[in-house]
């Protein structure tokens, strides 16, 4: 395939074309978004080699899992990867956030604060409506109304290892219902008591 036909094709055919190992579609790819994915992991982490990094990886990765990955809009995916990455990298302290960072994240989140703030209690609601009765049960009484694991053990008669594993559960749900929030809610402090 020549360069010229490569660059008329939408997301969607380079997505079906590196599924085919079409190795010009990726290269398309990797230059339509690197650049910009490269930008919006620095404005969240100011790092440059950090940013660098988790880029190439992200690239890497899609390559290798093209045959797996279900694409269905391939700059949500590319920029949501990236965000999660950097999620990753913060959490597993393989990744440090200086004070400038800190700050833009504080500012870039505020500033549509209340907006963002009422879309993401609507996510989380709906996800905590998703989970099993009993599981939504526990997790309410958990992280709404705080109670200690036995309290909700001794109000609901059952053990503490059940109320533990129930918790467990309705985490991994969420995180994964909620995966594409993962950044915003690592930085909203009033959200941290649900998640983490």
């Amino acid at each position: 395939m020549q360069a010229k036909q490569v660059s008329l094709w939408t997301d969607e055919q380079l997505i079906d074309l590196l599924k085919q190992d079409d190795e010009a579609a990726f290269q398309r790819i990797y230059r339509k978004y690197v650049s910009k994915l490269y930008a919006s992991a620095y404005n969240l982490l100011r790092d440059p080699v950090a940013c660098e990094e988790i880029v190439q990886e992200l690239f890497i990765q899609l390559w290798i899992k093209r045959h797996e990955l279900e694409i269905k809009n391939l700059n949500s995916y590319l920029y949501m990867a990236t965000r999660n990455r950097v999620l990753m990298g913060l959490r597993t302290k393989k990744i440090a956030l200086d004070n400038d960072a800190l700050e833009f994240l504080e500012s870039n989140y505020s500033s549509d604060s209340l907006i963002r703030e009422k879309q993401l209690n609507r996510e989380i609601d709906n996800a905590i409506l998703s989970l099993p009765e009993k599981c939504r049960e526990i997790f309410i009484l958990s992280r709404k109304q705080q109670l200690s694991n036995r309290e909700i053990a001794e109000l609901m008669n059952i053990s503490v290892k059940t109320v533990e594993n129930q918790i467990t559960r309705a985490l991994q749900k969420l995180r994964h219902s909620l995966k594409y929030y993962l950044l915003v809610i690592a930085i909203c402090p009033w959200m941290i008591k649900y998640f983490f």
